[in-house]
């Protein structure tokens, strides 16, 4: 919190302020020898506190099989912690309902900050937390800072209120306007009171439990208090948005999944008329709070089907990405002219089947080929009759070999075709049949006319046993000699690596 803020509070008369009966209270909660006959007697002082307590001891929340007909009999059952709790619940509870501001927006400070306790009680609940009580009080509080502000700057955080859609929105413009949110200053009022220090730990991290500095046993704790004010919210405006935040943070904060964080609503809509009652304030119409659990499931039903038409959705995008992709990939990996893989290609190609040829005891066998005095053609006939010679060689040489084999323009007039699990003996029988294939097409001119063109092949290759060469580059270079090899021989002929 800023230092010109706490100096408005500090300065300011008329922050919302502990009664007699509170300050006794928070005083026997800091000793640790009180007992039941000292609290139940100090409650004694006031009927209403002590009336509101025994009812509290026979709610429904409690759910007990015996009435409580005293105060000692409530203490009892309650314990002592869990009573000054609900005792300070119930003192703090009048100071909230009495603080200075407008009368709406105490109401709407107030409804909210009863649904937050109660949300937050529900939520320990389900967590297998044992302060509920204290739990239920954290809650209460969390916004006790709106009250603080507005006491102290009437008018700058009127406007901002007026202009706040929602909870999270009046924080966003508490931080811009402020530099702080109203969970900081009601901390800061709480330390003021004397209150144990869960309560100030409790409403810092109200917004985001991981920036509460709360200790690692108090974690859950504050988690609960941060999930319960998402619940009251929903329960005020039960909008998909809100349902939306609620699940997303409940599921951040607390692990919930879908049902359990509808649950905390459903529980919500159920004690409502309990908790209106004990505090004597309406909280909800009865017909929202009626409708209260069929809105929570009908929103979150309408949610999880739009959840699962956007992952169809997105199902539908990532196919349709994963086939651009591969073409893209396809593309990049082919010659633009020929259509057949090009030398990028045949680098990866290469290096996987070779690593599994040796792994597993594979033969492998590679064909380099180069297209004789094919200079002359594009001499002669130029360079648009060289390249649909080119064409139509990729498509013959793709007709000679298996799905399986990899055909190459390795550039120029050069060829390679890599033939996976073919032994060299089995490669040079293919690589005679392509040369073969070669010499007895003839390839369309421009002009009309047409033309023989051989091609000389060097093979090299890895046997079953997986010996023969180091590497792919050994591999290549081998296939590389052969072929050197067919030209100084003549060309228009197959030679093999010796």
């Amino acid at each position: 919190m800023t230092p010109e803020i706490e100096r408005a509070l500090r300065l300011c008369p008329d922050l919302p302020s502990l009664s007699g009966v509170a300050l006794q209270i928070v005083e026997m909660g800091r000793d640790p020898d009180v007992d039941v006959g000292a609290l139940a007697s100090t409650l004694a002082h006031d009927p209403a506190l002590t009336s509101k307590i025994l009812r509290v001891a026979n709610s429904p929340l409690y759910s007990q099989r015996r009435r409580c007909e005293n105060l000692r009999q409530a203490v009892m059952l309650l314990g002592l912690n869990a009573t000054l709790t609900l005792a300070l619940s119930f003192s703090l509870a009048d100071s909230l309902r009495g603080a200075t501001g407008g009368t709406a927006m105490v109401g709407r400070v107030w409804r909210r900050s009863l649904l937050a306790a109660t949300a937050a009680r529900l939520a320990g609940h389900a967590r297998g937390l044992e302060s509920v009580e204290e739990l239920f009080l954290a809650g209460l509080l969390q916004d006790i800072g709106i009250l603080a502000l507005r006491a102290a700057l009437p008018e700058q955080y009127d406007a901002l209120l007026g202009k706040a859609s929602d909870h999270d929105a009046l924080v966003t413009m508490e931080y811009e306007a402020l530099g702080c949110d109203h969970a900081e200053a009601g901390a800061w009022l709480m330390q003021k009171w004397g209150l144990p220090d869960y309560l100030p730990l409790a409403a810092r991290g109200s917004h985001r439990p991981e920036a509460g500095r709360a200790p690692a046993e108090l974690s859950r704790f504050v988690a609960c208090v941060a999930v319960s004010g998402p619940v009251a919210d929903y329960a005020l405006q039960p909008e998909e948005t809100a349902m939306d935040t609620l699940v997303r943070q409940a599921g951040a904060w607390l692990d919930m999944d879908d049902d359990a964080a509808v649950a905390l609503v459903e529980g919500l809509a159920e004690t409502v008329p309990e908790i209106e009652s004990l505090f004597e304030f309406s909280i909800l119409e009865p017909h929202q709070a009626a409708a209260l659990k069929d809105q929570a499931r009908e929103v979150l039903a309408t949610r999880n089907l739009q959840l699962l038409q956007e992952a169809t959705e997105y199902r539908r995008e990532a196919a349709e990405y994963k086939r651009l992709h591969s073409e893209l990939q396809e593309q990049v990996g082919r010659d633009p002219l020929t259509g057949l893989y090009n030398r990028g290609h045949l680098d990866a190609c290469l290096e996987e089947e070779f690593r599994h040829a040796l792994a597993e005891g594979w033969p492998l066998s590679i064909g380099f080929l180069d297209l004789d005095h094919f200079k002359v053609v594009n001499d002669r006939h130029g360079h648009q009759a060289g390249d649909a010679i080119l064409v139509e060689v990729g498509t013959l040489l793709r007709r000679q070999v298996r799905g399986e084999d990899i055909v190459v323009r390795y550039g120029g007039e050069e060829f390679v075709i890599l033939l996976p699990g073919t032994p060299p003996t089995d490669g040079v029988q293919v690589f005679e049949r392509i040369r073969r294939a070669m010499g007895a097409q003839t390839f369309a001119l421009p002009d009309g006319t047409g033309m023989t063109v051989t091609v000389s092949i060097g093979v090299a290759g890895l046997g079953a046993d997986g010996t023969g060469f180091e590497d792919t580059d050994h591999l290549l270079r081998a296939a590389d000699r052969a072929l050197y090899l067919a030209k100084r021989s003549g060309r228009d002929r197959v030679e093999v690596a010796g």
